[in-house]
């Protein structure tokens, strides 16, 4: 039985596994990199979109379900980031 304190060596697991783990990772570090990316797109066009602009960002979220979770986190982050800026308008 494994305990919390027991950690895997990657070092000693066999070549394949360690090929394919390192794939996943790539693979993971791929999909965040496209969420923020989506994230970041949709809050620099928000302005652009005029008042319709959360039905439009809702869409390309919609559009992108295996981004949305972490494109919607982020859309969130930035957008409490942009809370001083409400009143503004460029």
């Amino acid at each position: 039985m494994k305990t919390t304190t027991d950690s895997l060596n990657l070092a000693l697991l066999p070549p394949e596994m360690r090929e394919q783990i390192e794939a996943h990772k790539a693979e993971c570090l791929e999909l965040y990199r496209a969420a923020l990316d989506l994230a970041s797109r949709i809050y620099l066009q928000r302005r652009d979109k005029g008042k319709r602009w959360r039905m439009w960002a809702e869409r390309e979220l919609a559009a992108h379900p295996e981004l949305e979770k972490e494109a919607r986190a982020k859309l969130n982050r930035l957008m409490k980031g942009a809370g001083s800026d409400h009143g503004h308008s460029d």
